[in-house]
């Protein structure tokens, strides 16, 4: 009877060991630290993997730290999968995805239509679904081949840039989420590279930068916005963090300019309907707090700060007016989710009519912007 609980025992712990069985060791494996896709000749997809060489990411590593950090490898197919799988066949070592943070897709691909792409980074166990999705004017593989100028892989950089960018932070499961849901059509960050110095006669180094937003019609980019017009796209989605706005003082007013950070921000969009006539009021109010003062303004009287609330008030509604303008007229695009407050307010009114025609109605929709500016701290210098 003991000798039979030994053999029990023993048996229960091979059964839980026995987990480690399909293990892969580091040795054997291929880490994918970002994702480009680009359309190519015949149609083709092209998948450029960049890929970190171990030995060359920490100092003292076989071969130092000095040599790049990554390399990158890219092949063709006419899906997804099909391109993998002919990279894999000139690998020594397994694919491993699930480290990549970023899934850069380049415009003539995203002009197709992108929703197989997608597909495959969900569907697929490996690649993550909080990888950061972003799009390029140009292609995908050039940003991915450029070396980075702070960190050691250049993908980390890309990452880094998309998190301190100005609030505007889409993830795969993002782009997905939006793609299925009715009333918002999807955007993401638009990368681009620029010189690291301007206005110089010296041959300057180029970087990664963000550089606006892409617009979408379901899986389709339709166009870009500047960085300007996606301050006005964060202020609709209330999703302003920091910032700052600068005013420009008439001459009148003796000139000069006032810079002041944004300390908070709170955006409430309200549909109202009407005899069957569709309104959307967006009601603003942003906290600020001056940070630089060239101008000959009194900030310490009361008059002062009321007029620069007051210019401050006309920045915002100008900002916010001009990228509504544009989503309406240029692009029929509801990247604000005006569709998802009117479905919340009037559920049964989006389903009987707003619903099957919402670009439409979305392209026709008179939006009113009520904009409350506060001053909150002018600093000691009067």
């Amino acid at each position: 009877m003991r000798v039979m609980r030994v053999l029990l025992i023993w048996g229960v712990t091979l059964i839980f060991l026995a987990g480690c069985w399909n293990r892969v060791e580091i040795n054997d494996i291929a880490i994918v630290t970002a994702i480009g896709l680009d359309l190519v000749e015949d149609d083709q997809l092209r998948l450029t993997l960049q890929v970190a060489v171990p030995s060359k990411l920490v100092t003292g590593g076989t071969g130092g730290s000095s040599g790049k950090s990554t390399l990158v490898i890219s092949e063709t197919g006419t899906s997804v999968s099909e391109a993998y799988r002919n990279i894999q066949g000139k690998l020594a070592r397994r694919i491993f995805f699930s480290q990549s943070r970023v899934l850069l897709i380049g415009e003539d691909l995203a002009k197709k239509g992108i929703s197989h792409i997608v597909d495959f980074h969900t569907r697929y166990a490996e690649p993550r679904i909080n990888s950061f999705i972003m799009f390029t004017k140009g292609e995908a593989s050039k940003i991915i081949n450029t070396m980075p100028a702070f960190e050691n892989v250049s993908a980390e950089e890309t990452r880094e840039l998309a998190k301190m960018s100005v609030g505007l932070k889409i993830y795969v499961r993002d782009f997905l989420n939006m793609l299925l849901t009715e009333g918002i059509e999807p955007f993401a960050s638009q990368f681009t590279l620029k010189p690291l110095e301007v206005n110089t006669k010296y041959k300057s180094k180029e970087t990664q930068a963000v550089d606006g937003i892409a617009v979408f019609k379901g899986d389709k980019l339709v166009g870009w916005m500047n960085e300007s017009e996606t301050r006005g796209l964060l202020w609709l989605r209330n999703e302003i963090k920091e910032g700052v706005i600068t005013i420009k003082l008439p001459e009148e007013k003796g000139g000069g300019n006032i810079s002041m950070e944004i300390v908070r921000a709170e955006t409430n969009i309200v549909p109202i309907l009407n005899h069957g006539e569709l309104k959307l009021d967006v009601d603003v109010v942003t906290e600020l707090s001056v940070i630089e003062n060239d101008s000959k303004l009194n900030l310490f009287e009361t008059k002062g700060i009321e007029e620069i609330q007051t210019y401050a008030e006309k920045v915002v509604c100008k900002k916010i007016g001009m990228v509504v303008e544009k989503a309406q007229k240029e692009y029929q695009s509801d990247i604000f989710g005006f569709g998802q407050s009117v479905y919340k307010k009037y559920p049964k009114e989006w389903n009987a009519h707003y619903k099957k025609d919402w670009e439409n109605e979305f392209a026709q929709a008179q939006v009113t912007v009520h904009s409350k500016a506060l001053v909150r701290r002018i600093g000691l210098i009067k």
